[in-house]
């Protein structure tokens, strides 16, 4: 039983990692504290609701192409609202900033009731992820252990990206430093863009993974947006590795308290939002 719920806790730190990476590089490089994080995270699993049955209903391959899919239309959505609505927020007050991600939650949330109802819905696992693994004599359900595979993938990927590539060496240096990498004559806006629609995209995906292991509704980004927000502040706002350590400690632990302290889970959580902060604020002290 522990070693299950080990597993459910990774899988939600996958899930909370996918989100939290990219709502943290948006705050690193644009500092906008982006509130319709969680409503693009929403649209992935209502996204893969709504084409999975239609594109390759009944397939492992079918169902990640359609995950992918929907993280790409996602990132679509993600891009013009950035280019339409949040770029005209750049520089401005905290608060324009915060109406702005606000009004995109309800708008969002308005579409999603305008489109699909306000009653639940769910996602069929494909046949081969709905069975269990037989390790060391306890059942392992396959669909969680190929959510942590898919994890791993992606973290992968992120990161080789990130220290690779072009694109990632400048999102690094804009995190770091974005007046110096205005002065090397790298225009901003195609990076704050391209860090929100990659964000969008991993939010996307992030709900369509999670799209088949719980109930669909528009209420789902409200849920997830506050764990995700404590995984940030746990790991540190902008700090990439520091979202993936903070997800799964969270994932991990509430998995535990539901285990051993069921109406203490979510509490535990922000016991432990409350012992990094402590830590943190004495390590200042003492410097």
């Amino acid at each position: 039983m522990l070693l299950v719920q080990v597993l459910q806790g990774l899988m939600e730190g996958v899930v909370l990692f996918l989100i939290a990476s990219g709502l943290t590089l948006i705050f690193g490089v644009s500092r906008i504290v982006n509130f319709s994080h969680g409503s693009f995270y929403m649209l992935g699993a209502f996204f893969t609701y709504q084409l999975y049955p239609m594109l390759a209903p009944g397939s492992v391959w079918g169902f990640y192409g359609t995950i992918l899919l929907c993280g790409a239309a996602v990132a679509v959505a993600g891009l013009l609202f950035e280019m339409l609505l949040l770029r005209r927020v750049y520089g401005q007050e905290e608060l324009m900033q915060l109406v702005m991600t606000v009004a995109a939650v309800l708008i969002i949330r308005d579409v999603v009731k305008f489109f699909w109802g306000l009653d639940d819905v769910s996602v069929s696992l494909p046949p081969d992820l709905s069975g269990a693994l037989v390790i060391g004599g306890t059942y392992l359900p396959t669909y969680q252990l190929a959510m942590v595979a898919t994890g791993i993938a992606v973290l992968g990927l992120t990161w080789g990206a990130l220290r690779f590539t072009r694109a990632g060496i400048i999102l690094r240096a804009a995190t770091d430093d974005r007046g110096m990498v205005a002065l090397l004559g790298i225009n901003q806006a195609v990076v704050f863009t391209g860090v929100f629609t990659v964000g969008s995209f991993l939010a996307g995906m992030a709900g369509g993974l999670m799209a088949a292991f719980e109930t669909i509704n528009y209420l789902m980004d409200a849920r997830i947006i506050v764990t995700a927000f404590i995984v940030v502040v746990i790991g540190g706002l902008g700090n990439f590795y520091g979202a993936l350590a903070g997800a799964l400690a969270v994932g991990v632990l509430k998995a535990l308290g539901l285990l051993y302290a069921p109406r203490l889970s979510m509490v535990l959580i922000f016991l432990l939002m409350a012992v990094v902060l402590l830590a943190r604020s004495l390590r200042r002290t003492a410097e």
